[in-house]
C-alpha cells in the first residue's frame, strides 16, 4: 500500500495531507481540499480579489 494513497495536495500551500482531515470547499463542478482554515481564508480573500478585478475592467 502506497504511503501516499489516502493523502491529498492542499489546493494552496500543496502540502500534502491524509484526506481525511482536509478542509473542502465545493464549487459547481469541483471540490477543492485545503490543510487548515488558514489556507481556505487565504484562497477565499484571493478569489474576492480576482472577482472584484474582473468587475472593475467591465
Amino acid at each position: 500500500m502506497s504511503e501516499n494513497k489516502d493523502k491529498i495536495a492542499c489546493h494552496v500551500c500543496k502540502k500534502m495531507i491524509p484526506k481525511a482531515t482536509a478542509v473542502h470547499a465545493e464549487g459547481e463542478e469541483y471540490v477543492l481540499h485545503f490543510c487548515n482554515l488558514d489556507c481556505m481564508d487565504y484562497w477565499k480573500k484571493e478569489k474576492k480579489d480576482e472577482k472584484r478585478e474582473t468587475e472593475i475592467k467591465k
